[in-house]
């Protein structure tokens, strides 16, 4: 939301953190988060989920660096990268094996 003007986004589709979820299930991306405690304080965790899910829809194989590359314009001041390009990389795996 803080990198895309409202006027950019008219008629578009926009998909939020709430709906990443199916039902009462959590997506896997962010069962990854939970699991490599890529998340802290929590202020940047719904920007780094819905990117992503976008990232991993648009490449489902991404290298450390194209994913960091891709997540780049998200901020994270208290886990630092390292355990969020873990949790997004075994996110990916998994998804590419259907879970």
């Amino acid at each position: 939301a803080c990198l895309v003007l409202g006027v950019e986004a008219q008629d578009a589709a926009i998909e939020t953190v709430e709906g990443v979820a199916a039902h009462d299930q959590l997506h896997v991306i962010q069962e990854k988060f939970l699991e490599h405690a890529a998340l802290q304080c929590g202020i940047c965790t719904p920007g780094l989920i819905v990117s992503t899910k976008a990232l991993l829809e648009e490449n489902p194989s991404p290298t450390e660096e194209e994913a960091r590359y891709f997540l780049a314009g998200n901020l994270c001041r208290c886990t630092g990268y390292d355990k969020i390009i873990k949790a997004v990389m075994d996110a990916a795996a998994t998804m590419r094996q259907g879970a």
